[in-house]
């Protein structure tokens, strides 16, 4: 019979063009994704492969730091530490075409070997020099000295105008000091009388340094962090109030053009004759009492020590320390008080590379290479740069974010699995149906689809700011506090220095009473001998950054734990039922060990997931520059190290990169930075991925149903 007669012949052909037009269709979106993965993870793969090849493992071992792009003149006999010339070579792949004349050769260097005996006295400064240049050395002390001799030093004349009220002060703390002729001068100035209306207003850093000498009674709401100098921040001024300033403090803290001073309700101008006298110290060294150098630091004279809180008292003795033989001599006439015992001179050879620099030309250091050669050059001066530019983030490496975020994934996954895995057994195997288990997985669901930067801000009002901490030092700005016992150990004089505690010799205080005296006087903890159940949170640390992606991962891990648990048949727990065993024994030993690469795979996922989120990290945990891994640093011991190695902020992988790519002034020198971090971040979720393939594959082979 003919096509012509078949009645189905028509619809048989249009029904083929259908499927046809479906198929290509799927063809084509098919492709696409293909097309645009490709095109993704190719260009990671083209901008970023050439960065690793360029500085090889340094970018793995290596912390972010700043680029320096120095213009430098051409040179003869430069020198730098051998372990620094690797970086410049990394970091200039054309060195080839104006380095010339390397050789190597080493240097020797004298040192200082010597035990600090108890009693003595050392200025603050002097002692942070010798424990940065003695890494295993903490000082902890109880006493400081307001009266012990300090020194300092001058390399040349030093011509100084003083104001007479300086002068007399000075005359008063050591008249030794001063020359027998210091002419006076009259110079006409103005002062300010200001009226300042009550109210809470922004001021900046500069303005409540200004203001902090002046009578002016004020409160801030918030200290300025050293690493945010340009952060306004809220200062409350309780009452009206009428004061007197120099021009200088009127500009730097009441100046209304600029932004982040205080206004003033009325102001008028106050006419003023003021006496100076002019004198030259001589160069050389110097030792006076702390009252004289306090004046004399006023007036440009450099020193380490802090005058006002005296010098620190050593109450044991500190054996080992090894110094460089100039700075010996820098420490021991700064400090006439020092003691010292068992004092020898060792010398070490450093590895140091020598070469010429045949035209003038465009250099690129990191900030490590860049201090070092610039130190070594700094006596002869043959390093020479016409001109500099600095690049945040853009040298170095990525060890800090790397270690940042698989201490961010352990933290999280350790809390997640417990957790998910007991819950998923407990909705499988032992909840019965209803709405309550319904509630819950509805709940599960929905907690699924929430957006991350939600779960950050539930990570920083719960973890940060709320989280229960049981301590003998708690927050003066804790939520709540309840004492528990009175065995609080009185903290040494140098953390309270450190951390702001103030020491309260009351113990019957009420904890409204206690935060209200240390806040007034710029504390930020408060100590009374009381244990202390302190809602204050854990602050921006990984232990915080841990517990939110946690939270946030639970839904994934729950869900598809319970789903790993339901696929095993129930012949599996009615057989060992029947045996004899337990509801626990048969979850323990029938069903759980066949859920187990479902469970690993719930696992993976929630790894993969975590380590890339940024939102909740940068309200908890992370911080976009940190010198140090999240344990070192700590000067604690024992189980006190531990707690702080977990309250410590981090670095992680995600955050560096919205920040080198989002956060910072783009250039030519940041794109390479960008993309080599996001292939290595590819490379290391890649690595998880075909590490749970692999596990779950051999987990599968060994179970067989």
């Amino acid at each position: 019979m003919g096509s012509s007669n078949n009645p189905f012949s028509k619809q048989r052909n249009s029904e083929h063009i259908k499927e046809t037009l479906v198929k290509l269709t799927f063809i084509v979106f098919t492709y696409l994704i293909i097309f645009a993965a490709l095109g993704i993870f190719g260009k990671i793969i083209y901008e970023g492969a050439p960065v690793l090849w360029q500085k090889g493992w340094s970018f793995f071992t290596k912390k972010p730091q700043t680029l320096f792009v120095n213009q430098v003149e051409k040179g003869e006999g430069i020198e730098i530490p051998a372990q620094n010339f690797d970086g410049l070579l990394a970091n200039n792949p054309d060195a080839d075409k104006w380095l010339t004349n390397v050789t190597e050769f080493e240097k020797t260097t004298e040192f200082i070997k010597f035990d600090l005996l108890s009693g003595s006295r050392i200025g603050s400064g002097y002692l942070g020099e010798l424990e940065s240049l003695n890494a295993d050395v903490y000082v902890l002390y109880t006493e400081r000295d307001t009266d012990a001799a300090v020194g300092f030093q001058l390399q040349a004349e030093k011509k100084i105008s003083m104001q007479q009220s300086d002068y007399v002060a000075l005359t008063k703390a050591d008249h030794k000091l001063l020359p027998a002729e210091t002419p006076e001068r009259t110079v006409n100035l103005s002062d300010f009388e200001l009226t300042i209306a009550a109210g809470e207003y922004p001021i900046g850093k500069d303005a409540h340094d200004a203001l902090v000498p002046t009578e002016l009674v004020f409160q801030m709401r918030q200290t300025f962090a050293d690493d945010e100098p340009d952060k306004i921040n809220l200062t409350l001024i309780p009452h009206e109030q009428t004061i007197t300033v120099s021009a200088d403090i009127y500009y730097a803290a009441f100046d209304e053009e600029e932004r982040g001073t205080l206004p003033v309700k009325s102001e008028q101008e106050v006419p003023v004759s003021r006496t100076f006298r002019d004198f030259t110290l001589a160069a050389g060294s110097y030792i006076t009492k702390p009252e004289a150098l306090s004046i004399l630091g006023k007036y440009g004279i450099q020193h380490q020590h802090d005058p006002l809180k005296g010098s620190i008292v050593l109450n044991k003795n500190i054996t080992g320390l090894t110094v460089p033989k100039d700075f010996w001599g820098i420490l021991t006439q700064a400090n006439p008080s020092l003691k010292t015992a068992n004092q020898s001179t060792v010398t070490a050879d450093t590895a140091y590379i020598r070469f010429d620099i045949s035209k003038d030309t465009e250099i690129l250091l990191d900030t490590e290479d860049r201090e070092s050669i610039a130190s070594a050059n700094e006596a002869t001066g043959k390093f020479v740069t016409t001109s500099e530019q600095t690049h945040s983030y853009s040298g170095g490496g990525v060890i800090g974010p790397i270690i940042g975020t698989g201490l961010l994934v352990i933290i999280c996954m350790l809390v997640a699995l417990f957790t998910g895995i007991a819950a998923s057994i407990f909705l499988n195997e032992y909840a019965r149906a209803g709405g309550f288990v319904k509630t819950i997985r509805l709940a599960m669901l929905n907690l699924a689809g929430v957006p991350s930067i939600v779960f950050g801000l539930f990570g920083l009002g719960l973890f940060v700011i709320l989280a229960p901490c049981v301590t003998s030092t708690p927050k003066t700005s804790s939520a709540m506090m309840v004492p528990l016992v009175k065995l609080g150990s009185k903290p040494e004089l140098r953390v309270c220095e450190q951390q702001h505690i103030y020491i309260c010799e009351k113990s019957n205080l009420s904890s409204s009473e206690l935060t209200t005296i240390a806040t007034a006087n710029g504390s930020k903890l408060v100590y009374d001998g009381w244990i202390w159940l302190s809602l204050q949170g854990w602050g921006t640390s990984i232990l915080a950054g841990g517990f939110t992606l946690a939270m946030m991962v639970l839904p994934v891990i729950i869900t598809s734990c319970e789903e790993s648990l339901s696929a095993v048949p129930m012949g599996f727990r009615e057989a060992s039922l029947a045996l004899g065993a337990s509801k626990w024994q048969s979850i323990r030993t029938a069903v759980l060990p066949y859920a187990f690469p479902g469970i690993l795979t719930a696992s993976v996922l929630g790894i993969t997931r975590v380590a890339g989120e940024t939102a909740p990290i940068m309200f908890t945990a992370a911080v976009a520059e940190k010198s140090e891994l999240p344990w070192e640093g700590l000067n604690s011991t024992g189980f006190d190290k531990f707690l702080d190695f977990l309250q410590s902020s981090a670095q992680a992988l995600p955050y560096h990169i919205y920040t080198v790519a989002g956060r910072i002034p783009q250039s030519e020198y940041t794109q390479p930075m960008q993309y080599g971090s996001v292939l290595v971040f590819m490379l290391i979720v890649m690595s998880f991925a075909a590490i749970s393939i692999w596990l779950r594959a051999r987990v599968r082979n060994k179970i067989k149903w």
